[in-house]
């Protein structure tokens, strides 16, 4: 298990009575975390269920991060995660169920001093490949990738053979900056001179004008060219709970899906899929 994941279920378990706190007979308390990329969607949804339902306390913390976040459920210190990825065989048996709750582009995000509106995958490969050095404005070009087993890093090789091979050879170098988590990958974007990563667009525009989206191939990464096919690069969040879940749990999905959640969703770069 990776040193992040063991550390963030460590904090689960030794915080979980403080961070997480039980439900008080005055109010429901509905405890959520998971990916970073997911949970600045889950920020603003929350803002608008809670107008609608005073009686419930939604208390979510710093990312633990999709793995730690759906142990945390499976212990009960969690009431639902957000994850980019499906759901293990494992954890199935564990007594959780997950549904897809939507889709958001995986976009390519460069520090706002590059000065370029867009790349190719064959210009972006040779960046990971180390075969291209400075962007077409002349800044060096600092590659921020994810650990090996990431999602974001199977999502990243899988755009194109060229990626895939850029990719190893990037993972490959001694220097290169890695961040561990979806957060830490955004903020070293943010703050080094020629970086680019590939991430979900959700982060970017939680932070607007914090980074630069680029277009990728002519397209312009968002909701709407995702929803049409013309942006074909993208990643996927599900919601993981108990499947004897609170009556809370099951009002927020509900209202996940609704008209206001959807527009609310969209607005932040996620695009909802249909409830099974």
């Amino acid at each position: 298990m990776p040193s992040f994941v063991q550390a963030a279920l460590a904090v689960v378990a030794v915080l979980s009575p403080l961070v997480f706190p039980p439900a008080s007979s005055a109010a429901e308390t509905l405890r959520i975390n998971g990916t970073g990329s997911g949970l600045v969607v889950v920020k603003p949804l929350t803002a608008a269920f809670q107008k609608e339902n005073r009686g419930c306390v939604v208390v979510m913390e710093k990312s633990l991060g999709s793995s730690a976040a759906i142990k945390a459920v499976s212990r009960n210190a969690l009431d639902l995660a957000v994850s980019s990825r499906p759901l293990k065989p494992a954890e199935s048996v564990e007594g959780l169920v997950q549904q897809e709750w939507g889709r958001t582009p995986m976009a390519v995000l460069a520090n706002r001093g590059v000065r370029a509106s867009g790349v190719t995958l064959k210009e972006l490969a040779a960046m990971y490949a180390g075969s291209s050095a400075k962007w077409p404005g002349g800044e060096l070009v600092r590659v921020v990738l994810r650990p090996v087993e990431d999602t974001d890093t199977k999502l990243t090789r899988s755009l194109s053979p060229e990626m895939d091979r850029g990719g190893a050879a990037a993972h490959a170098r001694k220097d290169m900056l890695v961040g561990i988590t979806d957060n830490e990958t955004f903020d070293s974007v943010k703050k080094t001179e020629g970086a680019v990563a590939v991430m979900a667009l959700t982060l970017a525009l939680s932070e607007p004008n914090a980074v630069s989206v680029l277009k990728l191939d002519g397209v312009q990464p968002s909701v709407a060219t995702l929803a049409t096919g013309r942006y074909r690069h993208l990643k996927e969040m599900y919601l993981v709970t108990r499947k004897d879940a609170p009556a809370s749990v099951t009002k927020f999905i509900k209202f996940l899906y609704s008209k206001k959640g959807r527009a609310v969703a969209a607005k932040h770069g996620l695009l909802i899929t249909e409830a099974k």
